[in-house]
């Protein structure tokens, strides 16, 4: 009876912790083989492909690649020699068919012909990050979104042809990170809200930073005097002990774990922005790059604490309504969708080139943004076991052509 009582107690401690429920099943890192993680990021409405990547083809370094600031791939520069820029990526369907943005979108990871057409159109099969997940034989792959769902919402992830199989995605970035920082309190959430409830003693070990060895050293210390303990129980209590602070110490390291594996590490996180979106969270246009670098950071922590090895990421609506306050935007004011069109319409097709400037200035702010998730990949050491995947649903916002569609994989294996 006293040793179920200690199990139980010492069990309900162990799933407190933040990072180490169910670690031997995450840990990977261990293996002969380091696992492999994979991020997709889907972008929306095309880029100027003229001033996007560089003419010459060839080896990227950072002194080329920065060499050419009128480029908008050019802010990649520190990250270039792990870089790998595709371009003629064609789509099964050359152009749209109704509506070339929720088509180009089913498209993207599927590399099938949409299965139907419109606005709501689905995929013809399983997208790639199910693949992936079901060849790994691992949990589904985490969907993530950062835009309004209006017109046209998710349509990247896809469980398998037709209508209904679309994976739903997380618009808010306290989602995961409650999930991975241990405080999402065994997935319920808090009724009436929606948010993810709290469990106490996770709450607790992340406010205070305590190890689970100085939570419950007074209970340890009263254990180890009992008479009824031998001597090679004792041992064995010691042992157990050392064995989680050896952990929690390789937990802590930044980036190595003596050069074998990524941190497992909320170090680096903006905490305080996470936790601003605990509570009554909404979409808000203005903040759309913001939503995409916490996206991006948290999952850097996913993949290094071996949460999930695959995941999606769709940047923006099928037809993103989100004005940027970019220079050539300011007597415009149209948003990123009209600026794509050319003209201020959502339906139409223009040629105006003071809106053409304006969209290459977005793709600029926008490999920034991406150049934020790379960073947050190399902090916590997973530059070479974690393959980043950013493409567009379109070539172009004119034509929705999907013809010479643009792609960036990191690292290059």
């Amino acid at each position: 009876m006293k040793r179920r009582a200690f199990l139980t107690g010492a069990g309900s401690v162990a799933i407190g912790l933040p990072f180490l429920e169910s670690l031997q099943d995450r840990s990977a890192w261990a293996a002969e083989t380091n696992p492999v993680f994979t991020l997709f990021i889907v972008g929306q409405n095309g880029v100027v492909n003229k001033n996007f990547f560089p003419s010459a083809t060839g080896a990227l370094s950072t002194a080329s690649l920065g060499a050419s600031p009128d480029i908008a791939t050019s802010v990649l520069a520190p990250h270039a020699a792990n870089l790998l820029f595709l371009k003629g990526i064609n789509y099964a369907n050359p152009g749209p068919r109704s509506c070339g943005h929720a088509e180009g979108c089913v498209q993207t990871l599927t590399g099938l012909a949409p299965g139907s057409t419109g606005n709501t159109a689905y995929a013809a099969g399983p997208s790639a990050d199910t693949l992936i997940a079901k060849a790994l034989g691992t949990q589904d792959p985490i969907a993530l979104y950062s835009g309004a769902k209006g017109f046209i919402a998710e349509r990247i992830s896809f469980k398998g042809a037709g209508a209904g199989q679309v994976r739903a995605a997380d618009v808010n970035p306290y989602l995961l990170y409650s999930k991975v920082v241990g405080l999402a309190g065994g997935g319920t959430t808090t009724p009436g809200t929606g948010t993810p409830m709290v469990d106490p003693i996770a709450q607790e070990l992340a406010n205070r930073r305590k190890s689970v060895n100085d939570l419950v050293r007074g209970e340890l210390n009263s254990l180890k005097s009992l008479p009824v303990l031998s001597s090679a129980d004792k041992m064995r209590l010691d042992q157990h002990f050392q064995a989680i602070r050896d952990i929690e110490v390789n937990m802590g390291n930044t980036g190595n774990m003596g050069g074998m594996g990524p941190s497992c590490s909320k170090e680096g996180l903006p905490v305080d922005q996470y936790e601003a979106f605990k509570t009554g969270f909404a979409f808000k246009g203005a903040q759309m790059e913001e939503y995409v670098k916490l996206h991006m950071q948290i999952m850097a922590v996913a993949f290094a604490c071996n949460y999930n090895r695959v995941a999606t990421l769709q940047w923006g609506d099928g037809t993103d309504g989100t004005k940027y306050d970019v220079p050539s935007n300011a007597g415009l004011g149209w948003t990123f969708h009209q600026l794509s069109h050319r003209v201020q319409s959502d339906s139409a097709t223009g040629n105006n080139p003071t809106a053409e400037n304006a969209h290459h200035e977005i793709d600029i702010i926008r490999m920034k943004t991406l150049l934020v998730g790379l960073d947050a990949f190399k902090a916590h050491g997973l530059e070479n076991n974690a393959q980043v995947i950013w493409t567009n649903t379109i070539a172009d916002g004119p034509s929705h052509s999907t013809r010479g569609v643009p792609m960036i994989v990191s690292p290059r294996f």
